[in-house]
């Protein structure tokens, strides 16, 4: 595998898309920021772009029949857009065909920004997309030159192991996605700090009760015992939660496994649980991740699936004590208790991976 850089779908002239890698398959509310597919490229408000010039993975979410998906991806912030590649072959990809709306998280530092809004693609070898790529070329090769240069260490491991790289990793199998922030939050331990684009705030149900589950053998004891080691019985991550009639939200929790359960613990601010219009129960996934700060081989994680259960200790009638202690087991300081919401999910799929290698267990 060669230098990464932009790859011409059309022949001399035409605009170049680069075909890079991905690692796997409250506040007020402002309304300056653009809807999800106008050709605008109107910023978001400036606390949420300094997130999101800073982070480093977009953990992205898509839709599908079986449950929300989701996997952290390198990226790039340009234009008011995230720009992102992946896989001709991946979940996303093959889910983009149908459904556009996607949610995301990007961490940088105590805070992060949770978006949600569309995505339109830019493939060398699907003529449908090359249209829009004829047409917004300057800013398609700006962002692509962008992306190249911000995730230029990744790159460098991907030459280190360019002769293990599978071909759905290579430049020639990808496609260059762009994501239009139709709205979105600032959010940091304390809850949501700024907001644009969504009128108002959803809301969350919560179930009246809270009682310890059945013993159970957890799913992920499916995924490599390697795997599970690295990512450790507790820690943070990223939840995505998929309400019937709206789009994926993507929360940074902190999460505990509950092994006589075979279910894991994930726990936010209720003020972020709130932005979702989810519960009492939702599917949801839980994505667990073991970074590296330059080499795809060496990362490794896996992606807890099934339907999660909302609780909040001021909707709990019975089960309050347990709840609270189950709260401060997952991390949860201990002046942040009373206003956190636990959300449990017991996978009934689990998706992981390590390097180039992946597989599933149910």
């Amino acid at each position: 595998m060669g230098r990464a850089g932009p790859v011409d779908p059309r022949g001399a002239g035409k605009p170049c898309l680069p075909l890079f890698v991905d690692l796997l398959d409250g506040g007020r509310t402002a309304h300056y920021a653009p809807r999800a597919g106008r050709a605008v490229t109107d910023p978001v408000p400036w606390s949420a772009g300094r997130i999101l010039h800073q982070g480093v993975l977009c953990y992205l979410a898509v839709r599908t029949g079986s449950g929300p998906h989701l996997t952290p991806v390198v990226y790039v912030f340009d234009g008011g857009r995230v720009w992102l590649t992946t896989s001709r072959r991946s979940v996303k990809a093959r889910t983009w065909k149908q459904d556009r709306v996607v949610g995301g998280l990007v961490r940088a530092g105590a805070q992060s920004v949770t978006f949600r809004g569309r995505v339109r693609t830019y493939d060398a070898i699907d003529p449908l997309t090359w249209p829009a790529a004829t047409v917004g070329g300057p800013w398609l090769i700006r962002a692509a030159t962008r992306f190249t240069f911000k995730n230029a260490r990744f790159f460098a491991g991907y030459a280190v192991d360019a002769g293990r790289v599978p071909l759905a990793w290579s430049p020639a199998g990808r496609v260059f996605a762009r994501v239009g922030l139709a709205d979105g939050w600032v959010v940091s331990d304390d809850g949501v700090v700024e907001g644009w684009g969504e009128d108002g705030i959803p809301g969350a149900r919560f179930r009246r009760s809270f009682q310890a589950l059945s013993r159970a053998r957890g799913i992920d004891l499916g995924a490599p015992a390697k795997i599970r080691r690295a990512l450790g019985a507790s820690g943070t991550g990223a939840m995505v939660l998929q309400p019937e009639d709206r789009e994926p939200l993507v929360l940074p929790v902190r999460w505990r496994r509950v092994a006589a359960e075979g279910a894991f613990d994930a726990v936010v601010p209720r003020g972020l649980a709130e932005l979702s219009g989810a519960g009492p129960e939702v599917p949801a996934a839980l994505t667990l991740d073991h970074a590296s700060a330059w080499r795809a081989s060496d990362m490794s994680g896996m992606v807890v699936r099934g339907t999660a259960a909302l609780y909040a200790l001021g909707e709990a009638r019975r089960g309050a004590a347990e709840l609270r202690e189950r709260i401060r087991l997952a991390g949860t300081a201990e002046d942040a208790v009373e206003d956190a919401a636990l959300i449990r999910l017991r996978p009934s799929r689990v998706v992981w991976w390590r390097g180039w290698t992946s597989g599933t267990a149910a």
